[in-house]
């Protein structure tokens, strides 16, 4: 009788199919990520869908037709700007819901293997195929080795939240707004942003940097006449994601590394704080002088619109209450980490889920207290309810305004739910379970012992510069961070 030995995790493993199975799956995902593909479906499981698609406008229209008046009592009157219902309007109707225009057409449906799928049906595949038990899939979620992958996630969407709120009181507009009314030339526009921004995202991190100043610059560039506005909306791309290096609750990158090797989060920022902000300094004159150099990138004279910072600040209270909420929850992060309270099996998350709930609390009594104050149905999106700017900035006055109608008339919350990066947990958790699944099949082992045997060669000199190198390579052509898809999308 065959006895089967359990998998080791990794350290007494020898590389075999299913580590080779393994890796390459690694690789294969990562590219997939980057160059997304689309496979289609056949027309034997696409017809279906489509008959389906008919039968279900047809009833839909069936049902307005129900609802028609009784034709022969009179229409009643119908004021300047009502719909009619007359027999002519509801001819109109029926020409809209006609057989003939609620065919659908036999199209070939495309599944994406892309950010959001392909690293989830790579697990799924490595699951099923036994090259990675359910023992690897858990630990992916709940960590190992001081990395607790669900502490970092929950940190990711707490401070995502609390951001995008923020973001909805239009605080970061307003600040943006401020600074800018007292720009007249170029060079000193750029100077004034880049450095704000690099402020903005020190303290606050890049989510709410990116998710609030891309539009903001976008507007901004239009109606102050500046054609090419590359150099504003790069330049603050680059400081945000580098200026989010120094506190680690502004990147997920930076609590993956703290919770590895045990560092608390004032002894990070301590050492990252000269490095970060050594290299922003360094990047505004390589941007300035050299990167946008070219005339034009940088206009000699603009006229900034005619807009009252306040007007911006749709909600003063709950600006000061976020701002307030963030500042907080960051100063405890970090005392809290420094005293050693977060170590063990109490996270981060004690932290900031209660934050993030708090910020909720309130976007919700906000909620409930407009919607007392409005007329039943008048419910209106976030950013024609709270924005006072002029009509024709309303479109951008709120980065987290809605594209559908409120739910349940909760403007504020149904606002920066629909922003929250919630598609990308499936994402994360996955690559989680992937490099899990490298270190049972053996990979981790084998990569370090590679390392170990350049570091007798390099020393600590070479190793760190080796480390930079492949860090630098490897962020440039593999998967992108987590905090970068709002600005791509």
């Amino acid at each position: 009788m065959v006895t089967i030995t359990p998998l080791v995790d990794g350290q007494d493993r020898s590389i075999d199919a299913r580590s080779i199975v393994t890796l390459i799956f690694f690789f294969a995902i990562n590219a997939l990520v980057i160059w997304p593909v689309r496979i289609p479906v056949t027309l034997f499981v696409s017809r279906p869908f489509g008959r389906f698609v008919k039968r279900s406008r047809e009833d839909r229209a069936t049902e307005q037709c129900d609802l028609k008046p009784d034709m022969s009592s009179p229409a009643p009157a119908t004021e300047k700007g009502q719909a009619s219902t007359t027999p002519e309007a509801w001819a109109t109707i029926d020409s809209h819901h006609s057989p003939a225009d609620s065919r659908v057409p036999s199209k070939k449906v495309y599944i994406p293997i892309d950010l959001r799928t392909a690293p989830v049906i790579g697990v799924l595949i490595l699951l099923a195929s036994t090259c990675i038990p359910g023992s690897v899939v858990r630990r992916g979620i709940v960590g190992s080795g001081g990395v607790r992958p669900y502490d970092i996630m929950t940190l990711f969407i707490c401070f995502a939240y609390i951001s995008i709120s923020l973001d909805a009181t239009g605080f970061l507009r307003y600040l943006a707004f401020l600074v800018a009314s007292r720009a007249s030339r170029g060079q000193r526009l750029f100077t004034t942003f880049y450095f704000l921004f690099a402020g903005i995202g020190l303290v606050f991190g890049n989510d709410p940097l990116v998710l609030s100043g891309t539009p903001f610059l976008a507007y901004f560039t239009d109606h102050a006449a500046i054609s090419d506005p590359t150099s504003f909306i790069f330049s603050q791309f680059q400081v945000s994601n580098l200026v989010s290096a120094f506190l680690v609750s502004s990147n997920p990158t930076n609590l993956v590394l703290t919770s590895a090797f045990g560092i608390n989060f004032l002894v990070y920022s301590a050492w990252m704080a000269i490095p970060t902000i050594a290299s922003a300094i360094v990047l505004y004159f390589v941007s300035r002088y050299i990167t946008f150099s070219r005339e034009g990138l940088i206009p000699k004279t603009i006229h900034p619109p005619a807009i009252n910072p306040r007007d911006a600040l749709s909600d003063p209270v709950g600006a000061v209450f976020g701002a307030t909420v963030f500042v907080i929850t960051v100063l405890l992060l970090v005392g809290l980490s420094a005293g050693g309270v977060l170590e063990g099996k109490v996270g981060v998350w004690t932290v900031t889920v209660p934050a993030a709930g708090l910020v909720l609390l309130r976007d919700l009594a906000k909620d409930l207290s407009e919607r007392r104050e409005k007329p039943k149905g008048d419910s209106k999106p976030l950013d024609q309810a709270q924005s006072t700017l002029p009509t024709e900035e309303i479109a951008v006055a709120s980065t987290a305004a809605p594209s559908h109608p409120p739910f349940l008339g909760l403007s504020r919350v149904s606002s920066v739910v629909s922003k929250l990066p919630l598609a990308l947990l499936p994402f994360a958790f996955s690559f989680f379970i992937l490099v899990e699944g490298l270190q049972h099949t053996g990979w981790i082992s084998v990569f370090g012992g590679w390392w170990g045997a350049w570091e007798e060669v390099g020393g600590i000199a070479g190793s760190v510069w080796l480390m930079g190198m492949l860090s630098v390579i490897g962020c440039n052509v593999s998967l992108l961070g987590l905090e970068d898809v709002p600005f791509i999308d």
